[in-house]
């Protein structure tokens, strides 16, 4: 299967599918997943995760099986296929020729800051200060409990490294907010 046939988000479940998992996760162990790691850069909706588990069982990429539970409803879990061993790998080794896409609503804003008095751009830079540090400690503590856990050595390494460039862009972020404060508290362009 050719890696572009499916949306990255197909991508991104068939790659937690296949983590070092105590046993095959359900959907809802994956939305979990999502919430607690590449949800901090690649967030789907809850319903996306569902549709992609049924597109993907479809396409014979995941296996699909019901366990009963008594007490609750039964639950559905999933294990990846040889042949979706082989999509995932052939997307992961597809070199990414698109550079990265900002998506920011925040500098959105800022771009058209001509129409916000100084106070409010002051108010909204210092509150992308207090996200970004917000951010920041967070991705800490995720770090503090991968070192807790062995450190980023094994299958935490991988993710240890993208949690490295988030605690960056976090720094750089605060570093930046630092910046634009105090060149506006030196009377710039407001």
């Amino acid at each position: 299967m050719e890696p572009q046939a499916l949306p990255d988000t197909s991508y991104a479940i068939l790659g937690l599918i296949t983590m070092p998992w105590p046993e095959p996760p359900s959907g809802y162990d994956l939305n979990k997943a999502v919430e607690g790691s590449i949800g901090y850069f690649w967030a789907p909706a809850k319903s996306q995760i569902y549709g992609e588990l049924k597109r993907l069982t479809a396409l014979g990429l995941i296996d699909e099986r019901e366990i009963p539970q008594t007490n609750r409803p039964d639950k559905r879990v999933y294990t990846i296929t040889p042949e979706g061993n082989a999509a995932l790998q052939g997307w992961l080794t597809t070199r990414d020729e698109e550079p990265e896409e900002i998506k920011s609503t925040f500098l959105l804003k800022l771009f058209f800051g001509h129409r916000l008095s100084p106070q409010e751009i002051l108010t909204k830079v210092r509150e992308y200060r207090e996200y970004s540090t917000a951010t920041l400690a967070e991705y800490e503590a995720i770090e503090r409990q991968i070192e807790s856990h062995g450190g980023p050595q094994g299958p935490s390494l991988y993710p240890w490294m993208a949690l490295m460039q988030g605690k960056a862009y976090a720094t750089a972020g605060i570093s930046w907010a630092d910046a634009m404060l105090e060149h506006l508290s030196e009377g710039g362009n407001t």
